[in-house]
């Protein structure tokens, strides 16, 4: 339990690489084409290491994003994932 709190904690580790547009498109029997126009409307998250070079679906972020709608308290570890 979290000391703050009466609810329990729980520990969520899903293996959701980034994927990209392409896969995205075929694994939700999308055209490609509207993956790219959900992308550039920010309607589904994105990632892009540098100008011009691949574009990928977030699907980390997806997750977070569905639990907190969900009114889960979202917390990320800083120190394992900082930069």
């Amino acid at each position: 339990m979290d000391k703050n709190s009466d609810r329990p904690v729980i520990v969520i580790q899903p293996d959701m690489a980034p994927i990209t547009l392409k896969e995205y498109a075929l694994r939700h029997g999308m055209t490609l084409e509207a993956v790219r126009t959900q992308a550039a409307r920010n309607a589904i998250p994105t990632l892009q290491i540098g100008k011009g070079s691949t574009i990928y679906v977030n699907q980390a972020q997806m997750i977070m994003s569905s639990l907190e709608a969900a009114g889960w308290n979202v917390r990320v570890p800083q120190d394992i994932y900082s930069v």
